[in-house]
């Protein structure tokens, strides 16, 4: 899909709204989950004999004093139980799979008790909206049938977060909303199934966050918008707004609701009428409530909500003992950590770095593609080069001939897959692929440019694709006479020294590309800011896990995030501008030493070419005293660029006495030596301005980099020093 277009366009903002939407609605349920788990671990369990009405936190044991049912395949008595069977079966292409052939469930009004009394359970009241987590109590195997039950038995130890009323001494289910708390059941330890919701909790708020980021990188794209710091800002407002507001608008909602749910139990010491298990269960609330802040605006609150308003009770010894134990007797939520999360996790925070790094990468390309200028064919410098133009065959490197329609290209890959499983299983694998390119020119309207594509990213513009039986036959090609973008590295072409040509080189990228240049950048700026709304959801899934697994996870550590995103998000520009000066400080260095090897090849020949000249023009004491001088010098270094132009000055007035001098000795004209260092004299001295302005251009650069902000800041920190520069006029 070409996002310049108008249907990518409209396609990729369809896309960024469900983005945002979905992030809207994962994150709220995120958020609610969260705060269900953190208002379950300030409920002490209370005793029968202590409830009141309202919500409550109750630890019983299941009877059968209302009836109780057989469930359906262990045919052990139960007031409720979930069943499902399955079947174990091989699909087409032999694979093991599971079918449900059978599922359902049933439950009634039970009772609980305890030491201090009995009360009725009445899930009907809002069965579909309570939480049933129960143990597996049944898995029987018969040959391919699998057979499952959840069962609550009599007998069984039941915790059970409802809201109890009083006259009828009832528990139900609904109304838990405005206290932020769960309708739910569980035959499970409750800090365990604390750790699974704020794990679930702290999975639906990465992707939300994800989600986010993926929305505003898209929505940006399908404007046109493609530049880092724009996205590195939208995101930093989104995300840290977001998660700031949403938590902090969570946070005042859940001590709204904890408040109101301790101040009515609060009303009962002050009617006087409490019982000691009555004083011990609202003392416990207190403690557990004080014992969950885990932050400062938590303990905040606390000071302001509770503590303030409705201090501790005044218990005496019995009564304190007896909230001490329930206190003590409440678990905090924590994620039981089993192998699979432990690699999921660590998994999650590996592949958020890749994808930095993939971000990294391709930011970098496309700040490469918008830094360097587009040169003519005929203006073609030494190093990384940008060219447009359209591409040309001759008869050096004749066309090649797509395997598949025979037609002429001058690059094409090749593709055989073989089709396997059908219908929604089907897949295709790959059973051969080759690539063939050859040499061709790229012509613009001031020349052409020899290209040698082999190493090349070539984005293939033309695509045939054939089915025959179970195989499919796909060749992606690059034909002639097609205008393509080329950005590549601009060497000495091997088979004309005399000429530059485009080639692959392992410091620098190399593309071919049908498309035009903003695409390109547009394309690379949206898979980067993909990249990195992936690796920000990631990085957020291994705090959040690493927070559930000891109950820690919270509002507080929400605004905590929100702080922290920014962070992330500068040191990716960070990374960016470092390898930026990194690469730039490369290329400098890199034409130094191209300069430094061909003053090397100049140095050597002076000694050869005294001994010869000496014989025939030993009385030229002039010309002799400037190559014995040339000859016994050191070879002149990039180390300083004056050094490098006074021994160049000083070359080429030498070489341009002995031409003159040649002329008066024939037999000069045809010695080997002198032959050969007028030769290499000559092809070095066209090769050596073409350095000489490559070094210019890159050190120009470098220093204007290291110069400005923000790469003067980081230019300071890692040492980056200026270079030096030949003269203007190259003299």
């Amino acid at each position: 899909m070409a996002l310049a277009s108008t249907s990518g366009r409209i396609i990729t903002t369809l896309i960024a709204i469900a983005c945002l939407a979905g992030s809207w609605h994962l994150m709220n349920q995120g958020l609610e989950q969260m705060t269900e788990t953190r208002q379950m671990q300030r409920l002490p369990a209370t005793p029968l004999a202590a409830l009141s009405d309202g919500p409550y936190l109750i630890e019983a044991t299941v009877t059968d004093a209302l009836g109780a049912r057989p469930a359906p395949y262990s045919g052990t008595p139960a007031v409720f139980y979930r069943y499902r069977l399955q079947e174990r079966y091989r699909d087409s292409d032999g694979d093991t799979r599971l079918r449900t052939l059978e599922s359902g469930q049933w439950g009634e009004r039970f009772q609980v008790k305890d030491a201090t009394g009995a009360a009725t359970v009445n899930p009907e009241t809002n069965q579909p909206d309570v939480d049933w987590n129960l143990r597996r109590t049944f898995n029987q195997q018969e040959g391919d049938l699998i057979y499952s039950e959840w069962a609550l038995r009599p007998g069984d130890t039941a915790y059970v977060v409802g809201h109890f009323n009083r006259e009828h001494r009832e528990v139900r289910f609904d109304g838990l909303s405005g206290f932020s708390l769960p309708a739910l059941i569980s035959t499970g330890k409750l800090e365990t199934n604390g750790g699974e919701r704020l794990f679930s909790a702290g999975v639906r708020i990465s992707i939300a966050t994800g989600l986010l980021a993926l929305g505003l990188a898209l929505a940006l794209t399908a404007l046109k918008i493609h530049r880092l710091w724009v996205y590195i800002l939208m995101v930093t407002v989104g995300v840290s707004g977001s998660l700031a507001w949403l938590g902090v608008s969570r946070l005042n909602q859940e001590w709204s609701a904890i408040a109101t749910l301790y101040e009515s139990r609060y009303q009962q010491l002050r009617e006087g009428s409490a019982s000691p298990l009555v004083q011990a269960d609202i003392a416990a609330l207190e403690q557990l409530i004080r014992l969950s802040t885990s932050g400062w605006l938590d303990r905040w609150m606390f000071r302001t909500i509770v503590e303030e308003r409705l201090p501790a009770p005044e218990l005496d010894d019995q009564t304190a003992a007896l909230a001490a134990a329930a206190v003590e007797k409440k678990q905090p939520a924590r994620l039981e950590y089993s192998i699979p999360v432990m690699v999921l996790t660590a998994g999650a925070g590996l592949l958020a770095l890749f994808l930095m790094y993939l971000a990294i990468k391709g930011v970098k390309l496309k700040r490469l593609i918008e830094a360097v200028p587009t040169s003519s064919a005929a203006g073609l410098s030494f190093g990384l080069s940008e060219l447009k133009g359209q591409i040309r065959a001759d008869e050096q490197y004749p066309l090649l001939t797509d395997p598949l329609k025979n037609e002429n290209c001058v690059a094409f890959y090749y593709k055989v897959e073989e089709r396997s499983g059908s219908d929604k299983d089907e897949k295709w694998k790959t059973i051969e692929s080759r690539k063939e390119q050859v040499p061709f020119w790229l012509e613009d309207d001031h020349g052409r440019v020899r290209v040698y594509p082999e190493g090349a990213t070539i984005d293939y513009p033309k695509t045939h694709t054939h089915n025959r039986g179970d195989r499919r036959y796909t060749v992606r090609l690059l034909a002639p006479d097609v205008k393509v973008y080329c950005l590549g590295f601009a060497g000495l072409d091997n088979q004309r020294p005399d000429r530059l040509s485009v080639q692959q080189d392992s410091e620098t990228p190399f593309l071919i590309s049908s498309k035009d240049e903003d695409d390109i950048v547009l394309n690379r700026g949206a898979r980067s800011f993909v990249s990195i709304a992936a690796s920000l959801g990631l990085f957020l899934f291994t705090a959040t896990s690493l927070l559930a697994a000891d109950g820690r996870f919270s509002p507080d550590n929400l605004l905590l995030s929100a702080l922290m995103v920014p962070l992330v998000l500068c040191l990716y520009l960070g990374v960016l501008h470092y390898n930026d000066m990194v690469f730039l400080k490369n290329r400098v260095n890199r034409a130094r030493a191209n300069i430094d090897t061909i003053l090397q090849q100049r140095h050597d020949l002076w000694p050869m070419l005294e001994n010869t000249v000496k014989a025939a023009m030993a009385h030229e004491k002039q010309l002799m005293t400037h190559i014995a001088s040339l000859r016994a010098e050191p070879p002149a270094s990039m180390e300083s660029t004056a050094n490098v132009e006074r021994t160049l000055a000083r070359e080429q007035a030498a070489t341009q006495v002995l031409k003159a001098r040649i002329e008066d000795y024939p037999e000069m004209k045809n010695h080997e030596v002198v032959g050969r260092f007028m030769a290499i004299m000559a092809d070095t001295e066209s090769y050596l301005a073409l350095l000489r302005n490559s070094y210019t251009d890159s050190a120009m650069i470098y220093n204007t980099r290291i110069q400005t902000l923000p790469d003067l800041l980081l230019a300071w920190l890692f040492r980056f020093r200026p270079v030096s520069q030949f003269s203007k006029d190259g003299s």
